[in-house]
């Protein structure tokens, strides 16, 4: 069974729009009550689980946005189903962007400098450009360690707990992201990281599994108790995205970005930002493969899930940058079936499904560089 998330989305949009206009409201010192909880998610949760009790086991597909993606799973769990996804802890982890970030870091894993937004906020005085240091203020300037020969174009604003690119927008200069967070009511549910210039791409994980202590990965058969060989780590593909990636520089002229860096899971409705010097271009689909060796894609997937805590099971996709003659560069984990499916199912067929419940990879040749591509708007449930 899968279920896919179109009923959940749109009920989480209706409760962000009510929110909006009683934000607005506030604004006016017209105090207001919000919703608790989205709208008629628990209803939706207990259907879904009605339906997945008479199932062998089931695959969700739902947004991160608020944390209703691990909400929902732990609740189908609790109500006895048996659901083809991490744990809680690794759900919870990989949904919120600064706490992946954190484990990140904390594992020395490559990834782009991120900031909860009331922390770059706090130290962006003291990054505010003068006449003895003009360049201080630049995205670039975050740059160090492994990075500081990566190049950055700005700044880039994220909800923490989004499905991918809900609301982001991207930033010429920090006064201009400056401006943008004074319009936000709670600066902790909001990420900032530098527009780092690079090929956006990702990679996917399937099957079931865990990390041992002695660092290896292993393996679960299609059911608990099973246990069978190593997890598939294919792709990457290349994410493609529609309009909206001009940006306006401080002279007030619009340049187009050398590359769109920044990765979006498909979310019906994405708009460009609607602040000035701001923007966003919505995610559309990808190509692939891309040419890379196979061994350091391991590597590269191994490290980023070893740094975050809790076992593993089903579809996890993860974000990066291949930045020119640099390191590639982790952006995020999808800890859910992605779009990027529909890609690989071109090339390895409908047997790819079988995977997630643990079987092997269809044998199939390496395709060439670019032999498939995909469109979001394919993915009709």
């Amino acid at each position: 069974m899968v279920a896919l998330e179109p009923s959940i989305q749109a009920a989480w949009k209706s409760c962000r729009l009510k929110s909006a206009r009683l934000d607005r409201l506030d604004v006016h010192g017209v105090q207001t009550v919000r919703p608790d909880s989205v709208p008629d998610i628990e209803a939706i949760a207990t259907q879904w689980a009605r339906i997945a009790s008479s199932c062998d086991t089931s695959i969700v597909i739902a947004p991160e946005l608020d944390g209703l993606l691990p909400e929902l799973i732990e609740f189908m769990r609790k109500k006895g189903c048996s659901v083809r996804a991490p744990e809680g802890s690794f759900l919870r982890l990989a949904s919120d962007k600064w706490e992946t970030h954190q484990c990140w870091i904390s594992d020395e894993q490559i990834t782009a400098p991120t900031w909860l937004a009331s922390d770059w906020l706090t130290i962006s005085d003291r990054l505010r450009p003068d006449r003895f240091q003009p360049d201080r203020f630049r995205a670039g300037g975050a740059l160090g360690g492994e990075l500081q020969n990566v190049q950055a174009d700005g700044w880039v604003l994220k909800r923490r707990r989004g499905a991918g690119g809900t609301d982001m927008e991207r930033f010429a200069d920090g006064e201009r992201l400056i401006g943008k967070l004074g319009t936000l009511l709670d600066l902790s549910e909001w990420i900032v990281q530098p527009w780092i210039l690079g090929r956006s791409v990702s990679l996917a994980l399937t099957g079931a599994w865990d990390l041992t202590q002695g660092g290896s990965f292993r393996r679960w058969g299609p059911f608990e108790g099973d246990c069978e060989m190593m997890p598939e780590v294919i792709g990457p593909t290349e994410q493609l995205f529609g309009t909206g990636s001009m940006i306006e520089n401080a002279s007030g002229d619009s340049t187009e970005s050398i590359e769109s860096i920044e990765s979006m899971e498909p979310t019906e409705g994405s708009t460009l930002g609607s602040s000035i010097g701001s923007s966003v271009g919505s995610y559309v689909g990808g190509n692939g493969p891309v040419e890379v060796d196979p061994q350091e894609l391991w590597r590269f997937a191994r490290g980023l899930l070893r740094a975050v805590p809790g076992s593993r099971a089903g579809w996890i996709g993860i974000d990066f940058l291949m930045v020119p003659e640099g390191p590639w560069v982790a952006l995020e984990i999808n800890a859910r079936l992605t779009s990027s499916y529909l890609g690989y199912r071109k090339h390895y067929g409908p047997m790819l499904a079988d995977t997630i419940l643990g079987c092997p990879l269809p044998i199939r040749p390496f395709p060439n560089p670019g032999a498939f591509r995909f469109s979001v708007n394919d993915f009709h449930g």
